[in-house]
């Protein structure tokens, strides 16, 4: 993809969106997403070169993210693998907050967002409060897909590693991207 500096793409689902200019985004084609394809995507110059440009060039945050957890995991140090689950859940928590945003902006009431946002504590689903607003203002009840029940497991394992400390081994640590990966196939379906 390098060349192609101010290509947009959608931010979910990472397709290509024509005609569209970074002023007035258009929902994309594929998976309605009104989050447009400019601002939060990522594209290298073409001066740039080296490993990192297989990681971020015309992804979406939250794919850039998914793709590090990865990377770390691929290092074969187990003192990475705590890491790696935090970074797999940060692109979960990423993609449920332009989530959010392009159901506020779908129901018209884009001026409830800020509000709401003051009320939550982050954008992690395994927290009730967000887990509620998501399901009512999207109408995904994502709690009954096959993937939910790993993806709290997963979230309460990264919040233990965040609040206590908790280590967790290359087994944990690969359940919670596979889990951080089928919740963002979701998102994006």
């Amino acid at each position: 993809m390098t060349g192609e500096k101010n290509r947009a793409a959608c931010t979910f689902c990472g397709q290509p969106i024509t005609g569209e200019s970074p002023e007035q985004p258009n929902p994309c084609e594929y998976c309605s997403s009104l989050s447009g394809g400019y601002p939060h995507l990522v594209m290298l110059p073409e001066e740039i070169t080296g490993s990192a440009v297989g990681y971020v060039e015309g992804s979406t945050y939250p794919q850039i993210l998914l793709r590090i957890a990865r990377f770390l995991l691929g290092k074969n140090d187990d003192k990475l693998c705590g890491l790696a689950t935090i970074v797999a859940h940060l692109a979960c928590e990423v993609a449920i907050e332009r989530s959010l945003s392009d159901s506020f902006t779908r129901k018209g009431i884009q001026s409830l967002e800020d509000t709401v946002a003051d009320v939550l504590n982050g954008y992690n689903l395994a927290n009730e409060k967000v887990w509620n607003i998501y399901t009512r203002l999207s109408g995904d009840e994502i709690q009954d897909q096959p993937f939910w029940g790993n993806f709290i497991r997963s979230a309460k394992r990264r919040d233990n590693i965040i609040r206590k400390g908790l280590i967790v081994g290359r087994a944990d640590a690969e359940e919670s991207i596979k889990a951080a990966s089928d919740f963002l196939a979701h998102l994006a379906e």
